[in-house]
């Protein structure tokens, strides 16, 4: 069982001088594999200084709302917002229609579009869905949608393959502000890539192998991926990646036009199931 105590004290111990410089204004969040607890990294740049606390209610995934500062949550039958000083959370009251469910086991990736101020969660058996927030301001308003499931586009490497993503991720994530343009990626397990994700219409195109100075790697279906930005065209990716073979996870940060990832720290546990980044406040 994942022991959120013992990741902070874990953190204290692996707390990298090297992440001081460049990452300092981000925080991080992750979730237990169980999804009933929460840690905060004030900074990245500082984890031994993380905080922990149990959810209210168990979640299956994270993502933070870059346009109101809130970390949201997606269980079953709910879509709930957090509280990153208490761990209290509270109910949407989302209506989800009859098709918009993600199998149990299912791993839930979850981010917020920033272009339209909308959450997105796909699924490793290849569910696409969207949650309008309760202001969107048409009939979809506080309602989990389904749209096309995941595919890969014809001629890509991985046509026809049955995708397994993982994590996702859009750009231009700016506090308080939607943007003017948004771009989806995901982490995908079975082709070890990242690839970019054509929201609605579940198209999928390969972008580059997940590389390690230079290796290509096998990661798991397990951990996060999210994108933190200063400005519009200016994106800072990470994630949180369990590499096959390795006992535990990496924070890492992504190179999106490539797929490599440059570890940042070792975080001394296997077992986080989702991770989201947000800029200092």
């Amino acid at each position: 069982m994942f022991r959120m105590t013992a990741l902070t004290s874990t953190l204290a111990l692996l707390a990298a001088p090297a992440l001081a410089d460049g990452h300092a204004g981000t925080k991080g969040y992750a979730l237990s594999g169980d999804g009933t607890m929460l840690t905060v990294m004030d900074s990245i740049a500082a984890p031994e200084e993380a905080r922990t606390m149990t959810l209210s209610t168990p979640v299956r995934s994270i993502a933070w709302r870059p346009v109101t500062g809130e970390l949201i949550g997606y269980a079953d039958g709910a879509i709930v917002t957090i509280d990153t000083m208490s761990g209290a959370t509270a109910d949407a009251g989302a209506m989800f229609m009859d098709d918009a469910m993600i199998p149990e086991g299912s791993v839930v990736a979850f981010d917020f579009n920033n272009a339209i101020d909308a959450v997105r969660a796909v699924s490793s058996t290849g569910e696409n869905l969207v949650y309008f927030p309760s202001n969107f301001g048409d009939e979809r308003a506080n309602s989990v949608r389904k749209f096309t499931d995941m595919f890969y586009a014809e001629g890509d490497n991985s046509e026809g393959a049955e995708p397994l993503i993982f994590a996702n991720a859009y750009t231009n994530a700016i506090n308080g502000a939607k943007a003017s343009g948004t771009f989806q990626y995901v982490l995908d397990a079975r082709a070890n890539a990242l690839a970019s994700l054509a929201n609605n219409a579940g198209t999928l195109e390969t972008v580059g192998l997940i590389t390690v100075d230079g290796e290509a790697v096998d990661v798991l279906p397990v951990g996060g991926f999210d994108i933190v930005s200063p400005e519009e065209g200016t994106d800072a990716a990470y994630a949180v990646l369990q590499i096959d073979g390795e006992e535990t996870a990496g924070l890492y940060a992504i190179d999106v036009t490539s797929g490599a990832a440059t570890l940042l720290s070792d975080l001394g546990t296997a077992d986080i199931s989702s991770f989201a980044v947000s800029q200092g406040m």
